[in-house]
């Protein structure tokens, strides 16, 4: 018999100053921002889902042009894209019980998944 491996998880809490808690609130707002703001790109065009390659590209210009996304480190914004991905699949599979993908209100639990 042959047994799986576990998945282990640390868990640290952090003692964090008051601009490093500034930074980080920062960082998770936009994370919720972009999420949003592919939901909508993806959405946008009815009946089919954008690629990766013009999500990736999307995400690339934006970080270029608008301040406010190019406080998120590029790999949690490519870490934001993995899990709207993800979202998707998980709701076209049908062993999988997800609802489809909306959009992220302020008032949600923040993250930040950086690699």
């Amino acid at each position: 018999m042959e047994v799986a491996g576990q998945a282990r998880a640390y868990v640290a809490r952090l003692d964090l100053s008051a601009a490093q808690v500034a930074v980080l609130d920062g960082q998770a707002h936009t994370a919720r921002a972009l999420w949003n703001l592919l939901h909508e790109y993806c959405t946008f065009r009815q009946g089919r889902l954008a690629t990766v390659k013009d999500c990736d590209a999307a995400i690339r210009a934006a970080r270029r042009e608008i301040d406010w996304i190019g406080q998120l480190p590029a790999q949690a914004a490519q870490a934001v894209l993995r899990t709207y991905r993800q979202a998707w699949a998980n709701y076209f599979d049908p062993g999988h019980p997800a609802g489809r993908p909306g959009f992220k209100s302020r008032s949600r639990s923040r993250e930040i998944r950086s690699p």
